[in-house]
């Protein structure tokens, strides 16, 4: 190992012990995996917060309480048409 492979190990390092963010740590990890050909869950990737609102969205989609997306993007395409 190269005294510049050490000093970037290093680098790395002090980054990772002085962040208290899960949400970067998870990114972290999951960009490291992908470059090392690692398999990792994405949803092991991302925050409980982030998690939550899946799970809200998953609900609102079962109870029938979800807006198609054709719809969604009809009123958004007339929206942009009346903009210009």
């Amino acid at each position: 190992m190269n005294v510049n492979t050490a000093e970037i190990k290093n680098s790395l390092h002090k980054l990772i012990v002085e962040t208290n963010d899960e949400s970067v740590l998870n990114k972290v990890q999951a960009y490291f995996a992908t470059l090392t050909n690692q398999s990792l869950d994405w949803w092991d990737t991302i925050s409980d917060q982030e998690k939550e609102s899946i799970n809200i969205g998953l609900r609102q989609f079962k109870n029938g309480e979800g807006i198609p997306h054709a719809n969604v993007k009809q009123k958004v395409d007339n929206r942009s048409k009346h903009q210009f």
